[in-house]
């Protein structure tokens, strides 16, 4: 069948069909398929087609199975933002299965984190992929901070984005004002001095106060650090121990802008 009986086959005898199928076409952006055979499409187009097939039958909420697991890199980005756009045009709960981090970063409100068949951490996603105990299980292989953060200016060669009252620069000035985002801080990328620094390259430096210390697996110490919200990052036993640096003390955490790459920083649903 051509895209558009594929489409119009999941519609339910009696619904109003003429809108809302314009507004999920329009909503996919598939309008300029609508005449073509299955074969002629890519794996991208597939699969919005089929999202536009689940639409189309009225469904109470939706279950994602890895949508985008035998797409290549390309077509995913191509997805994402489309399946966005659908969660909260129609305001429907979509359970969604995955694997990939970046999707989960991407889409996700709350997660249930699962291994082996049985769950091991749940709650808003900022938190369980913040949470260290959880590196194993996400395929990490350190530490990360997960932010919130909205941009609020651009400049030629960087982005601004506000983090609970405070700013950070990051390398990708592509983000309009009011974009909101999740940036993932890797602990290894955070450096810490006890007296504000001067005179560096790295252009994010904020204040805040250690409230958790621990041994990682590789005999360094993991610190959290408030700074309006908990942020991780990984030194030496020597380094604190030359630092003083203990439960309660202030510090300034020191992230390059540099290490804020795109992949480190994902769109999420307005």
């Amino acid at each position: 069948m051509s895209v558009d009986s594929n489409l119009r086959y999941g519609i339910k005898k009696g619904e109003k069909t003429k809108e809302n199928f314009d507004r999920i076409i329009d909503l996919l952006g598939i309008e300029d398929l609508l005449d073509r055979r299955p074969h002629k499409l890519s794996g991208g187009e597939k699969q919005r087609v089929a999202i536009g097939r689940a639409l189309l039958s009225s469904p109470d909420f939706l279950l994602m199975d890895e949508p985008l697991s035998a797409l290549d890199t390309a077509r995913k980005q191509e997805l994402i933002p489309f399946i966005g756009k659908m969660v909260d045009r129609f305001r429907m709960p979509v359970v969604y299965v995955t694997h990939s981090l970046d999707e989960l970063l991407a889409l996700g409100d709350n997660v249930v984190l699962m291994d082996g068949g049985r769950c091991v951490d749940s709650g808003r996603v900022e938190d369980v992929v913040s949470n260290p105990a959880n590196m194993s299980h996400l395929g990490l292989t350190g530490r990360v901070s997960v932010l919130k953060a909205i941009a609020t200016d651009q400049r030629s060669t960087s982005g601004i984005i506000k983090l609970d009252g405070e700013k950070l620069l990051i390398p990708t000035p592509q983000y309009k004002a009011g974009t909101k985002l999740r940036v993932t801080v890797r602990s290894e990328d955070v450096t810490i001095s006890v007296k504000k620094p001067e005179g560096l390259s790295a252009r994010n430096i904020m204040k805040g106060t250690v409230t958790g210390m621990a041994e990682t697996t590789d005999y360094a110490v993991g610190l959290k650090i408030d700074i309006g919200v908990n942020i991780y990052a990984t030194i030496t036993k020597e380094a604190v121990n030359d630092l003083k640096i203990e439960n309660g003390s202030d510090v300034y955490i020191i992230l390059k802008t540099i290490a804020l790459s795109r992949r480190s920083t994902a769109t999420i649903r307005q």
